[in-house]
């Protein structure tokens, strides 16, 4: 280590002298004033204590007393500022065998005298001397009265002010020498402490190669420049990262944004959790698709966010705690009071840059549409077939039918109608005509409908579907509510093909309703299409036959065909519309009509 004792750590040792120098001689100066003024208060008490003595010596020798009493004792006193004056007889002493400083007088009043005492008192003279307590003073002096008798006069002053005087002038003498004693090491130790900072900052400029030498020496020179040099050279670091952080944050602002472009535009869903398990993306095609709002979702445990989406939970769970993954998988969802999803999910673990697991993204797909294409298409497969095998077998049925109704009615004319063959024969007669009937209504499912469009007023389809069930033509006892807005709403289509549809449709919610029910049938409409929408509060659509509600020979009535349905299904499809049920919401079923609107 550098072993530095330079120009400044001198400097500072002698402004440090100066300083304690400069205090030892203010110390020295006031105890010196404070000496000087005791020394006066104590000519002044002296000279009181003597104008004090001469009263009394005065006041004894003519009025020829042997003591002073306590009246004149007090006046004396009070004049001359004295404590306390008296006498004292004293007797004939031989002074020639004592030593000089040795106490041949003590009494409580006075102080101690000596025997050289005695003889300058003898001699005539005062004697003044301070007493035990700190400003206190003594005045003796010594008479002969007419009979001979030695008097020893004293007189004494008390003042607080002297007092204190000596001890303040003490204390100050003894602060001096302590800082006498004390200057050598505070001159050595003190700049040392004071100056360790300063030495390290020099030290490390110096083996950091940092160190402005100076020309003159200056060593506190030396340290301000290499501290300045670093200082600038700091604000260019700072100014350069500066502007390397607001490049990055920007560039970070613009990754951000593209990304949240690209999470925004994909057609597919896109929901991230992190390891705790919340939602921490979710883009506007999951929205579209799952018909959550992203505040519904965003920030919340996946589980609360998709209370009823169990198959998601699941995937999103297998990746947190085991890290699976799953490849294109098609799950349905079914959710009370909304239609089924079919989805196509995949999902996938999010890693970190050290390949740590810190959560798990959902790409998901709407199957739902291609689902019922598929459905469509295998309806429309089934329905091909259907016509190809029922062009043959009607003919051959109505061939079979045809011979077994003329065979009936020819054994009818020949029994006569009282007898029991002939009402065999008009039995069979009527079993072949309602089976000629259905052979007819499948050649008319299965062969193509043609379309006779014209311009329909929607109300009054409505109303010739709906009239003849409230006024009882079909046996039924369910009563019909019909809700339709004002206004004139027209349509383009076949009327005779959309009354046999929206007929069979109306009559399966009155058949499934019973009686005394209720079938409600609402009529909703915007700028491009009509949505009729017919609910009943029947026992809803049997589990088994959901799937298949629109395939022909379907059907949960004993007695049903299955051919209602599919062919209502038909003939809404040719009008460009779409058809859907919804069942047990909670109770009963609920059909949506959509037809194209006739834009005026």
């Amino acid at each position: 280590m550098l072993n530095w004792n330079g120009k400044y750590e001198t400097e500072v040792r002698l402004g440090l002298v100066f300083i304690v120098a400069l205090l030892l001689f203010l110390n020295i100066s006031t105890a010196y004033i404070l000496h000087h003024v005791k020394n006066q208060l104590v000519d002044e008490a002296d000279g009181r204590l003597a104008s004090g003595l001469g009263q009394v010596r005065e006041y004894l020798i003519d009025n020829r007393l042997q003591e002073i009493d306590g009246e004149e004792a007090e006046v004396i006193g009070q004049r001359f500022g004295i404590s306390r004056v008296g006498t004292l007889p004293i007797a004939n002493l031989e002074l020639g065998a004592a030593s000089q400083d040795t106490p041949i007088i003590t009494e409580a009043e006075i102080p101690e005298l000596t025997a050289r005492d005695f003889e300058r008192l003898q001699a005539g003279d005062h004697l003044y001397s301070s007493g035990s307590s700190p400003g206190t003073r003594y005045g003796l002096t010594m008479i002969k009265t007419s009979t001979d008798q030695v008097l020893l006069i004293y007189a004494r002053s008390d003042s607080t002010v002297m007092a204190m005087i000596g001890r303040a002038a003490r204390t100050t003498l003894y602060l001096a020498i302590a800082v006498m004693l004390l200057i050598i090491p505070v001159v050595i130790k003190l700049p040392r402490q004071i100056l360790k900072p300063f030495r390290k900052m020099r030290e490390a400029g110096q083996s950091a190669g940092r160190l402005v030498v100076s020309k003159d020496g200056d060593e506190v020179d030396e340290v301000i420049q290499s501290y300045q040099t670093v200082v600038d050279e700091l604000r260019r670091n700072e100014a350069e990262l500066g502007r390397l952080y607001h490049e990055s944050s920007t560039r970070a602002d613009r990754l951000e944004r593209l990304n949240r472009y690209i999470l925004k535009s994909i057609g597919s869903g896109v929901i991230n959790v992190d390891l705790s398990g919340k939602v921490i993306g979710y883009n506007r095609a999951a929205l579209e698709i799952m018909g959550y709002d992203e505040e519904m979702v965003l920030g919340k445990h996946y589980l609360v966010a998709f209370p009823q989406e169990m198959e998601l939970g699941l995937l999103i769970a297998a990746g947190l705690e085991r890290g699976d993954i799953s490849g294109r998988k098609e799950i349905q969802l079914r959710r009370a009071g909304q239609a089924d999803l079919w989805l196509g999910v995949e999902s996938s673990i999010i890693l970190d840059d050290n390949e740590r697991v810190v959560g798990v993204t959902l790409l998901i797909t709407d199957l739902t549409g291609l689902k019922k294409m598929q459905n469509e298409l295998e309806t429309n497969r089934r329905m091909a077939a259907l016509g190809e095998m029922t062009g043959g077998l009607a003919h051959q049925l109505r061939n079979s039918l045809a011979a077994i109704s003329g065979f009936s009615q020819l054994l009818q004319k020949k029994t006569g109608h009282d007898s029991d063959i002939g009402e065999m024969a008009g039995s069979i007669r009527s079993e072949a005509a309602a089976s000629e009937s259905m052979v007819s209504r499948f050649l008319n499912f299965a062969k193509p409908l043609s379309l006779l469009e014209e311009v329909i007023d929607f109300g009054e389809l409505i109303d010739d579907c709906t009239g003849k069930f409230e006024s009882g033509e079909m046996g039924s006892g369910a009563a019909i509510n019909l809700e339709k807005p004002d206004g004139n709403i027209r349509i383009i289509g076949d009327l005779l093909l959309l009354k046999e549809a929206l007929g069979n449709i109306i009559a399966n919610a009155v058949e499934a309703a019973g009686d005394d029910s209720l079938v409600e049938v609402r009529v909703e409409y915007d700028e491009t299409r009509v949505n009729i929408i017919i609910a009943d509060n029947g026992p809803g659509i049997p589990e088994s036959i959901k799937e298949k509600l629109f395939t022909p020979f379907v059907s949960s009535k004993p007695s049903g065909t299955g051919l209602g349905l599919a062919l209502a299904r038909k003939i809404i499809n040719l009008h460009r519309g779409s058809i859907s049920f919804d069942s047990n919401l909670p109770r009963g079923t609920r059909c949506s009509v959509i037809l194209p609107k006739l834009v005026e």
